[in-house]
């Protein structure tokens, strides 16, 4: 079985075999890495349509100005991640008389 999602880039697909999971059983979702989201979207649409009960998803590092994160928990999908790196700097004058 498979799903196809976007990337920035072109397309691409995820592939699981269809007797992976079982009917109602809860699984973990894990990544090393959460970009854009889309695989991590793609792979929790096919664990349910497998009947899969998607739990969480997890992973190592989040970047979320690239918004997967929020792709991901727009879904419904509680998310954990270790850490994080963006863009965003500390704001220079904040750190002064510290």
């Amino acid at each position: 079985m498979a799903e196809e999602y976007s990337l920035e880039y072109g397309n691409a697909t995820v592939e699981m075999h269809t007797d992976s999971v079982r009917p109602g059983q809860r699984v973990l979702l894990i990544d090393d890495l959460i970009a854009t989201g889309g695989t991590m979207v793609a792979a929790s649409r096919l664990l349910q349509r497998l009947g899969a009960n998607v739990v969480e998803a997890a992973a190592i590092i989040d970047l979320p100005d690239l918004g997967g994160s929020k792709a991901v928990t727009d879904t419904g999908l509680p998310v954990y991640t270790v850490c994080e790196f963006g863009h965003s700097l500390p704001d220079p004058g904040a750190m002064q008389g510290q």
